[in-house]
């Protein structure tokens, strides 16, 4: 995503059930940025919440992360949004527990 020169934009990560527990029960997983290349409070704009999916929500969510817009010419630059603590731990696997966004330097 092109990072803008100034302002925010968003960085969206889709976090997806492969399916709903057969119990019908709630499931939750803890999402937290971490910095790559990229840093939280100058280049992002550090999250940290839980997701949460009761049984009739849709089994997709979106995170968004802002991203500062700046004009200093620098490299491309990168952070992550890692899922961890599935509960019930038994119901929710993990299949991929980091993603990756890529800031584009538009300078």
């Amino acid at each position: 995503m092109a990072e803008g020169n100034s302002g925010t934009a968003q960085a969206r990560f889709a976090v997806t059930l492969a399916a709903h527990p057969a119990s019908g029960q709630t499931v939750s997983v803890q999402v937290a940025s971490a910095n790559g290349t990229a840093s939280a409070g100058t280049d992002y704009g550090a999250v940290s919440t839980t997701l949460t999916w009761n049984p009739a929500d849709a089994l997709k969510k979106v995170v968004s992360v802002p991203v500062t817009g700046d004009v200093a010419p620098e490299p491309n630059e990168n952070f992550f949004l890692n899922l961890s603590a599935p509960v019930p731990a038994a119901a929710v696997a993990i299949s991929d527990l980091q993603g990756r966004a890529t800031i584009v330097n538009d300078d």
